[in-house]
């Protein structure tokens, strides 16, 4: 099957904040974008911006049971584990079991002070013990530093565990004065993803629409959207690989951006399902028909990344299709895509993933798809753009008040619906359902 999609990612940027290269950068390298479950840490500043003497309250929260092991850098570089502690000697944890570090009632607090700047929390959860982890050193102290070889010893030990194990991290910024140390919020980005062809032109046959898709999407939002034109980024076709849209998603963006900002991804291009029907993928420019896991953004690896936007607000835009039939002017798959699914369902494609994040508190996140796993997602017959996207774009232009992404979705579901029973009649799935999951706290403006 193929369906289209296109990515909206508006962020707010903010300043880069500096990372330290130092020998504590062991804690960020420890990562598994493939994990079945989901963790997430947070602190008790939605800004995450702490002052000298503030103290700092942790918690974390796991999707299954497993057994945490909880990382602190300081601006420094200097890293601590905080979680097993003296006061929680067991480091096996519940499935959504919140943890709480420092422990309600014990006499450990964890103040800030000098060196100021960018700090880094880690947790990580394995299914099953570390045993080449000796946690009886932990258990001493309120905290227990990491030196240099230890810190090794334990990225090693992370990269090798055959067990399933997943980790989330939450940067933190120190500053000696809360005036004038916390930064503005509010702004945005988009980076605007289309591919209408495709590097494995065997099993994936090229689409023609979607990089105009993209095109115009990005004039939208620079136009209406009050998103500064550098602040965009746009890959279309041969740009749009694999290790370019990590670099954009997974790399930039938690940088660029900060709690309070706003996140916009929108997709246009191919995307699958694996055989067994449990997983998803969007197909990136590179993508191999014949190598899945190793060249598809998988559903679970994009699931991730946007986990690290955590405290900003999300809205993901796929204008994509996964439908078992062919049919003329529809953005519909190569046979590698051909599955048929049993069962009516919203596209799971980041439905899944998020749903899972928002189990264990990530708030702030919604999916607009163009249509559901049964349906195509057309290419208008006046092939300028295809229909969802037409309709998006012109309702975000055509608005004269101020226009939210539910507004928007209420809008643009039933003319979609219509166009396409109106000149798609003859076809064998002659119609387009508009899906939407909402887990925003309040709705989101789209044209401030």
């Amino acid at each position: 099957m193929k369906y289209a999609s296109c990515l909206f990612i508006f962020l707010c940027t903010a300043p880069v904040l500096a990372q330290p290269a130092t020998r504590g950068a062991f804690v960020e390298g420890i990562s598994n974008e493939h994990s079945s479950f989901a963790v997430r840490v947070d602190v008790d500043r939605a800004d995450r911006v702490y002052a000298k003497d503030d103290l700092l309250h942790v918690t974390v929260e796991s999707s299954e049971d497993g057994y945490l092991y909880l990382f602190y850098r300081d601006a420094a570089g200097n890293v601590s584990v905080l979680f097993p502690n003296r006061f929680r000697k067991n480091n096996f944890i519940r499935k959504n079991e919140n943890v709480t570090v420092p422990a309600p009632g014990s006499n450990f607090r964890i103040r800030m002070d000098a060196p100021f700047g960018t700090e880094l929390l880690k947790a990580v959860v394995t299914k099953k013990p570390l045993t080449y982890i000796d946690t009886a050193a932990f258990i001493g102290a309120n905290l227990t530093p990491v030196d240099d070889a230890a810190g090794k010893f334990f990225k090693s030990s992370f990269e090798k565990t055959t067990p399933d194990w997943a980790e989330h991290q939450v940067w933190i910024q120190t500053v000696a004065s809360r005036t004038g140390g916390t930064m503005d919020g509010g702004k945005r980005f988009a980076v605007v993803i289309g591919i209408s062809n495709y590097k494995d032109n065997v099993n994936l046959h090229n689409l023609g629409i979607c990089h105009m898709d993209a095109e115009k999407t990005a004039e939208i939002f620079s136009k209406y959207c009050h998103v500064e034109k550098n602040n965009v980024r746009i890959l279309t076709n041969e740009n749009a690989t694999l290790a370019n849209i990590r670099k954009v998603v997974q790399e930039e963006l938690p940088r660029l951006t900060k709690p309070g900002d706003t996140v916009f991804l929108f997709w246009s291009g191919h995307g699958g399902q694996t055989p067994d029907k449990k997983r998803e993928f969007l197909v990136p420019y590179d993508g191999a028909g014949n190598d899945i896991e190793g060249t598809m953004l998988m559903d679970e690896t994009f699931g991730r990344w946007i986990q690290e936007l955590d405290g900003r607000k999300v809205l993901i835009v796929l204008d994509a299709c996964y439908s078992g039939g062919q049919a003329n002017d529809a953005k519909t798959p190569a046979k590698l895509l051909d599955n048929i699914q049993t069962e009516w369902q919203p596209f799971r494609f980041a439905f899944t993933r998020l749903a899972l994040a928002k189990d264990i508190g990530q708030k702030d996140a919604a999916v607009i798809a163009s249509s559901n796993s049964q349906e195509v997602s057309y290419v208008r017959k006046e092939k300028d753009l295809s229909v969802f996207t037409y309709y998006m774009v012109n309702s975000i232009e055509e608005a004269q008040n101020p226009l939210t992404h539910v507004q928007l979705y209420d809008i643009v579901k039933p003319q979609v619906t219509d166009y396409v029973e109106r000149n798609f009649a003859g076809q064998p799935q002659p119609r387009q359902t508009v899906v939407m999951q909402d887990d925003m706290t309040e709705p989101l403006v789209l044209n401030p």
